[in-house]
C-alpha cells in the first residue's frame, strides 16, 4: 500500500492570525458588494455588436427551434464554438424570460463563482486578509469586471479552469485520502465542462501547469494519486458526449472544429488577429489596471521570499497560458483572462504582507489602485458637467448620458480631498481596514459614474435603436433581407420567428460572422428554406418575387443595390449607418 502524500500546510487559523485576520463581516460585505457591481443594472445596457448580439441570438434560436445539441445563427448551424455556453443563456431565457438581463446571467454567476474560488485559494493558503485582497483586486481590475457584464464564453471558461486548477492544488495537499480523490474527480470534472466550453484549451492548459508543477517541484509520486483511469473516464462522459453528438447530427464538424478553429488559429494567420509578441504585455497592462501598476512591488515582495511551492504553482498558471497565447498566430485580449486569478492572489498576498510589515512608504504605493478609482470618478464627473472640453470625438459618448445628479457626484467628490486628508493625519492611511474600504468605495463610484456614459455607448454600438424603428415599417409577410454587413443583435431586438435573408459574394471566407459557415455552407434549420443568396440571385428574386423586400444596407452600398437590382429602392428608414429599403 502507498503512503499517502502530505505537504505540511500552516493551519488556516494560524495564518489568520498572522496578517492580523478581520472579522467575519469583513467576508460577508465583500461578498454584498461583488453581487452589487456584478448584478446591479446588468440589462441597462443594449447587446454590444458583434459577439454579444450574436451569442445572445444564438441562445434564443435555442428555444425557437428546441435543438439543444446543434447552436444555430439565423436559423443556419453555427459550429464555431461548442453549445454548452449558450445552453445555459437559453437556460436563462427560460427562467426569467429573453432579455439582455438574462442573456449576461451565466457570464456574470460564472464571475461570483471564480471570486469565490480565488478567495478559497487564497483563505486556504495564505490567510484572510490575502483572500479580502485577492477578491477584490480580482473584481476592481477593469477587464474582469467588463467581461463578467458581456455576454460571451471567456469568464465562463476561467471559471472551469479556476476550479480545475484549484482542486488540483488542494487535492495535492494531500488532507485525507477520501477528500483528496473528490478534489482530484473534481479537477477532471472541470476541465470536461471547460472543454465542453471553448474546446481543447480547456483541459490543455490546466494539463501544461500541472505537468510544470509536476516536474520542477519533483512530485511526480502524485501521479499515483490522482486518480487518472476514473477521471479521465469522468472527463470524457462528460466532455466527448456533446462532441459525439455534434458530429452525428453535422458530419465532417469535429474535423472542422479540431483543424480550423484550433489548429490553424494557433499556427497560422488565415484569421487575421494576429500581433506582436508583446500584445498580451500590453494587454495585462491595461486590463489589470490599476493593479498592473503594483505588479512590480508583489514580485519584488514574492522574490524575499523562498519559492514555496504555493508561489511556483501560482506562478506557473500564470506565465504558462500568457507563453501559449503569445506564441498564437491569432491574439485577442479576452485569451488571457483565465491567468488573472493567479495574478490576483499573488498581488492580494503581497499587499497584505506589506500593509502588516512593511515601511511607510512602500504602503503608500498601495493607495494607487484607489487613488485611480478617485480620479477617474472625478474626470468622469467632470466630462458629464462639461462635455465641451472633451475632445469632439468623445462627446457623442458622453453628451446627455449624465442627469442633474452630476452635482451631487462632484460634491461627493469634493469630500475626497478632505478625507484623505483626514486619514493621514490619524494615519488611518497604513492600515489594512481603511485602505481595503477606500479601495471599494473608489471602485463604486467609478462604476456609478462610467455606468451611464456606457449605456449611452452600447446604444450606438448595438442594432436595438434600428430594431426598434424599423419594426414600424415590418410586416409578417415581409422577407427580411440584409445585403452588404451584419448588425449581429438585429434578430434579437426584432425577435422575429424566421431567418433573415443574407446576399453575399460566395466568395468570403466568413458569412455571419463565421467560417464554418462559410466553408461548409450548412443546411438552414428543417422548414426554413433557403437563407444565403448570392448577388445574383438575389437580382433574379428582387425582379420577379411577389413578396416585399425589407432590405438593411449599409448607407455606403445603397448605390451598388440599385446597379446590382437595376432599380431605386425605395427609402424608407436610416439610422445610423444602416438604412432601410423596400422593393415597392
Amino acid at each position: 500500500m502507498t503512503t499517502p502524500i502530505v505537504e505540511p500546510v500552516l493551519p488556516v487559523d494560524d495564518v489568520s492570525k498572522e496578517t492580523g485576520g478581520p472579522a467575519n463581516y469583513w467576508t460577508i460585505g465583500l461578498l454584498i458588494f461583488s453581487v452589487w457591481v456584478l448584478f446591479s443594472n446588468l440589462g441597462s445596457v443594449a447587446l454590444f455588436e458583434p459577439d454579444e448580439g450574436r451569442n445572445a441570438e444564438i441562445a434564443r434560436e435555442i428555444l425557437l427551434l428546441k435543438d439543444w445539441v446543434t447552436p444555430h445563427y439565423d436559423f443556419i448551424p453555427r459550429l464555431d464554438k461548442p453549445i454548452f455556453f449558450f445552453d445555459l443563456v437559453a437556460l436563462s431565457y427560460k427562467l426569467f424570460g429573453i432579455s439582455e438581463w438574462s442573456a449576461r446571467l451565466p457570464s456574470a454567476l460564472a464571475a461570483l463563482a471564480c471570486l469565490s474560488l480565488t478567495y478559497g485559494f487564497a483563505r486556504s493558503v495564505f490567510g484572510r486578509w490575502p483572500a479580502l485582497w485577492s477578491a477584490l483586486i480580482l473584481l476592481t481590475s477593469i477587464e474582469f469586471f467588463a467581461l463578467s457584464r458581456v455576454v460571451i464564453l471567456d469568464m465562463l471558461l476561467t471559471c472551469f479552469l479556476t476550479a480545475a486548477l484549484y482542486c488540483f492544488f488542494l487535492g495535492q495537499r494531500g488532507v485525507g485520502g477520501g477528500q483528496r480523490k473528490i478534489k482530484f474527480l473534481l479537477m477532471y470534472a472541470a476541465m470536461g465542462a471547460a472543454t465542453l466550453t471553448k474546446g481543447p484549451i480547456g483541459f490543455l492548459l490546466p494539463a501544461a501547469v500541472i505537468f510544470l508543477y509536476l516536474l520542477i517541484a519533483k512530485r511526480w509520486m502524485l501521479l499515483r494519486h490522482m486518480e487518472i483511469p476514473y477521471g479521465v473516464l469522468l472527463f470524457i462522459l462528460i466532455a466527448a458526449s456533446w462532441y459525439m453528438l455534434a458530429e452525428l447530427r453535422n458530419p465532417g464538424y469535429l474535423r472542422h472544429f479540431l483543424w480550423e478553429e484550433n489548429v490553424a488559429r494557433f499556427a497560422t494567420q488565415q484569421f487575421k488577429r494576429g500581433g506582436p509578441w508583446y500584445y498580451f504585455l500590453l494587454v495585462l497592462t491595461a486590463g489589470f489596471f490599476p493593479w498592473s501598476a503594483l505588479l512590480p512591488t508583489a514580485l519584488a515582495e514574492s522574490w524575499k521570499r523562498s519559492l514555496k511551492r504555493q508561489y511556483l504553482f501560482l506562478i506557473l498558471w500564470i506565465v504558462v497560458p500568457l507563453v501559449f497565447f503569445s506564441l498564437s498566430s491569432s491574439k485577442l485580449p479576452h485569451y488571457i483572462l483565465p491567468i488573472y486569478p493567479a495574478l490576483a492572489i499573488i498581488l492580494g498576498t503581497a499587499v497584505a504582507n506589506l500593509l502588516t510589515e512593511s515601511s511607510a512608504k512602500a504602503n503608500r504605493v498601495l493607495w494607487f489602485p484607489a487613488g485611480a478609482f478617485f480620479l477617474l470618478s472625478l474626470v468622469l464627473t467632470l466630462a458629464g458637467l462639461w462635455p465641451q472640453f472633451f475632445p469632439s470625438r468623445l462627446q457623442p459618448y458622453i453628451h446627455g448620458s449624465f442627469s442633474p445628479t452630476p452635482i451631487v457626484m462632484l460634491v461627493g467628490l469634493g469630500m475626497t480631498p478632505i478625507l484623505a486628508l483626514i486619514s493621514i493625519r490619524k494615519n488611518l492611511w497604513a492600515k489594512q481596514e481603511f485602505l481595503y474600504a477606500a479601495t471599494a468605495i473608489g471602485f463604486a463610484l467609478f462604476v456609478l459614474f462610467a455606468a451611464p456614459i456606457v449605456r449611452t455607448v452600447s446604444s450606438i454600438r448595438s442594432s436595438k435603436q434600428l430594431a426598434e424603428k424599423a419594426a414600424r415599417f415590418i410586416r409578417d409577410e415581409d422577407r427580411l433581407v440584409l445585403y452588404e454587413g451584419y448588425p449581429s443583435s438585429l434578430p434579437f431586438y426584432l425577435n422575429i420567428q424566421r431567418p433573415i435573408w443574407v446576399v453575399w459574394s460566395g466568395k468570403k471566407s466568413k458569412v455571419l460572422g463565421s467560417d464554418y459557415v462559410a466553408k461548409k455552407r450548412p443546411d438552414p434549420a428543417p422548414g426554413y428554406g433557403q437563407i444565403l443568396f448570392t448577388y445574383e440571385e438575389f437580382a433574379e428574386l428582387w425582379k420577379t418575387s411577389k413578396h416585399r423586400f425589407a432590405v438593411f444596407v449599409d448607407s455606403g452600398a445603397v448605390d451598388r443595390l440599385e446597379l446590382l437590382v437595376g432599380s431605386p429602392p425605395k427609402i424608407l428608414l436610416k439610422v445610423g449607418e444602416t438604412v432601410l429599403v423596400e422593393n415597392r
